[in-house]
């Protein structure tokens, strides 16, 4: 299994102890030493939207996981806002917040390049800036996907799963979106993998909008009636090209999708999606208070840029029959059932426990 750090620790190990440890006895936190010195760790989250189903899932999951940090640990507070994909926006809100001086701050920046002044104010006043999905050198720490190997991940799965000649067409990013463009480059390593095999119709942005994956879907089922399969570089473009080829009768098209939304991953089980990344917002959402808390306490990420571990989806019989055609044995994969329980049990991975540093890992949870 690939490696990804979680708090010092591998993500499979983490999976391991937070699948078998009870939730922690309460114990109240002193926060007067980290941040803002206030005795309540204040946690904010600014995001490019809210009305997605992932962000519903990432909002839902944070304050979620707010209350249940907050109940175990004492004076853990919350908060989200939505620049509703407007970059004045959210620059806007980046400035108010640094002015409220939270502790921690989520960021997950429309334009990095524009944040940079923002982050060096944060910074000078306490705050622990987390640049969310796109990476920044600038950022006290960056909260990445790994996108490059997931996007390669789904493109192999693609080699594997569909028949020779097969016609696909794969919805983009926004331009010049870094965790867009690096999907789409990781899909095409995947299936460069299998050069010749896939033919591949039409790449074309979506900029994150389901009514323009609406119409893309809607014009590729016309133009292209043995098209095989639409890849996604989100689950959001999923439900419109789905819904679209049932109204259109197209039911043989197959779906690759990435996001790991719980009503996608269900398509897998009585649907034609073939495979997802798992992500999940209700896990995303989770993760960012376990790693705020974890920070504050003193147990924080080894490295700057905390990779999150995001496996490949399959369906056992699939996954089964892929390795025995020689799928690589190291890709780290989640049957359905596996996905669909992490995904919607925020708690399961990153519930209330403070972790130690890798010093003393061997040594388990704390609490």
């Amino acid at each position: 299994m690939l490696s990804k750090k979680v708090l010092g620790i591998s993500g499979a190990m983490v999976v391991a102890m937070a699948a078998t440890a009870a939730p922690v006895a309460a114990q109240e936190q002193d926060w007067t030493s980290f941040g803002n010195g206030n005795d309540t760790l204040e946690i904010v989250f600014i995001n490019d939207g809210h009305v997605a189903p992932y962000h519903v899932a990432w909002l839902g999951g944070l304050e979620d996981a707010g209350a249940a940090y907050d109940e175990a640990f004492g004076n853990v507070q919350t908060s989200w806002l939505s620049a509703e994909g407007s970059l004045e926006k959210m620059i806007e809100q980046a400035e108010t917040t640094i002015n409220e001086n939270p502790d921690v701050m989520f960021v997950n920046a429309i334009d990095t390049e524009a944040f940079v002044p923002l982050i060096e104010k944060a910074q000078g006043q306490g705050i622990t800036w987390i640049a969310v999905h796109s990476p920044m050198e600038e950022a006290d720490y960056s909260f990445t996907l790994g996108d490059d190997a997931n996007g390669y991940h789904q493109g192999l799965a693609m080699c594997y799963l569909l028949d020779d000649g097969a016609q696909v067409g794969i919805m983009l990013g926004q331009a010049g979106n870094p965790s867009g463009d690096a999907r789409h480059a990781g899909i095409m390593s995947g299936l460069a993998e299998c050069e010749g095999q896939i033919e591949i119709i039409g790449e074309q942005p979506a900029d994150w909008d389901t009514v323009k994956a609406t119409s893309i879907s809607e014009n590729w089922y016309t133009q292209y009636p043995d098209l095989a399969a639409i890849s996604g570089v989100t689950d959001a473009y999923m439900y419109p090209s789905i819904a679209n080829a049932q109204s259109m009768g197209r039911d043989n098209v197959k779906f690759f999708g990435y996001d790991g939304d719980e009503p996608i991953l269900q398509q897998m089980v009585d649907g034609n999606v073939m495979a997802d990344i798992l992500l999940s917002g209700t896990r995303e959402g989770w993760n960012f208070v376990s790693m705020a808390t974890n920070i504050a306490v003193g147990n924080a990420p080894e490295e700057q840029v905390y990779d999150f571990f995001t496996p490949l989806v399959l369906s056992a019989e699939n996954y089964e029959a892929m390795l025995a055609d020689g799928f690589p044995e190291d890709v780290p994969v989640y049957t359905v059932d596996d996905a669909l329980d992490v995904a919607v049990n925020g708690f399961t991975e990153f519930g209330p426990c403070l972790l130690y540093t890798s010093d003393a890992a061997d040594e388990g949870v704390e609490g």
